[in-house]
């Protein structure tokens, strides 16, 4: 244990957040590689998207190593506590966003290998949601700000349609054609990819949520997105 990181809980835990900052800024970075790879057919971009994927890897072992020395070190109760544990979950979710950007990449490295589709603009609507989702979260979570959280986490509805309507339109276009459908399946793996991505970003919403709020929102979905209910 390296014991001028871990001198005060204060100091500790401001480590842990700027860890948690580097890997929230690399997963947005490799999605937008991913993506711009796809739109652009730049492959390179898709590679570097790939290749980075590891760091982000290398810092959720290195903030859940970190969190633990905490949690033995300070034994943090209440709001402590829940900083820590929550700040530890919001890293496995960029973890898993990293994934996602790094599947994307796959999908795009193997479009780009086959004739244009002319419905790839289809997709840039659900990029553009998503990114703002994430994005959405990430400050949600830098600014401590439940309230933001909270709003953020209702975007997810309309990420939800806008893949959805994709799905359905790159499903009609397939039915339609006696063209190869390879390259509209990977395009419909890639939405589905970006919803998932939407999914993480809502997350970490609840992560903020249940650090400044001590509440446990992710099983009231139904309750907190329908007026009616």
């Amino acid at each position: 244990m390296q014991e001028h990181i871990l001198s005060t809980f204060d100091q500790s835990l401001d480590r842990l957040r700027e860890q948690v900052l580097t890997m929230a800024s690399i997963a947005r970075r490799n999605l937008g590689s991913a993506m711009r790879g796809l739109l652009e057919r730049n492959t390179d971009l898709c590679n570097a998207a790939i290749a980075a994927d590891q760091d982000v890897n290398e810092l959720e072992k290195s903030i859940d190593q970190l969190g633990m020395q905490i949690l033995l070190k300070f034994q943090p109760t209440a709001h402590d506590l829940r900083q820590v544990m929550g700040t530890i979950r919001v890293a496995n979710n960029l973890e898993r966003i990293s994934d996602q950007a790094c599947s994307i990449a796959k999908r795009a490295r193997a479009i780009n290998l086959l004739p244009e589709i002319p419905e790839l603009t289809l997709i840039q609507p659900v990029y553009h949601l998503c990114a703002r989702n994430l994005e959405a979260s990430i400050q949600a979570f830098t600014n401590a700000d439940p309230e933001a959280a909270a709003a953020s986490r209702l975007l997810d509805k309309e990420l939800d349609a806008a893949e959805k309507s994709v799905d359905q339109a790159l499903l009609r276009v397939m039915e339609a054609r006696q063209a190869p459908l390879e390259g509209y399946l990977h395009l419909i793996f890639v939405a589905r990819f970006l919803e998932r991505v939407g999914d993480h970003a809502k997350n970490i919403c609840e992560d903020t949520i249940f650090i400044e709020r001590a509440e446990d929102v992710r099983f009231d979905k139904n309750k907190r997105l329908d007026p009616q209910s």
